[in-house]
């Protein structure tokens, strides 16, 4: 099982882009998983009466996805110790928004980053932090 060690990374680096996008049955079926019947994730109209430009994708959807992205650049031998975000702004379904990060910090096989999703304008919606242990080789 290959994947990042230590070595690989220097403070400034930057992990690759990610792209997520959350259809509208995925936020219905997500609604569902996680029994949450607020209507503002499924129901545009009444998101819109809300006053939400349409429905938007759920928070903890989000630090999934940021999850997911902060793993995945760990790879399959290293460990997430740390994960913080905020939502800042509402994201919309059927928009692409792009995760990125930066390596913050190492300290001995603990590796700091800033990590955050945008919209298609550059704006940030979630900023957030993570700390990942990453193997000696």
């Amino acid at each position: 099982m290959s994947g990042r060690s230590i070595a690989d990374v220097a403070v400034g680096d930057e992990l690759d882009v990610e792209i997520r996008n959350a259809s509208r049955a995925q936020l219905f079926l997500y609604s569902a998983a996680t029994h949450n019947p607020h209507r503002i994730h499924y129901d545009r109209d009444f998101a819109v009466s809300e006053g939400h430009p349409d429905v938007i994708v759920h928070g903890p959807l989000q630090g999934a996805w940021l999850s997911q992205y902060v793993t995945g650049w760990a790879g399959p031998r290293g460990r997430m110790l740390t994960l913080t975000w905020q939502n800042r702004r509402s994201a919309l379904p059927e928009h692409d928004y792009a995760f990125r990060g930066v390596v913050r910090g190492i300290d001995g096989d603990v590796v700091t980053l800033e990590v955050w999703a945008e919209d298609g304008n550059g704006t940030v919606l979630m900023p957030g932090t993570a700390t990942v242990r990453l193997p000696s080789s």
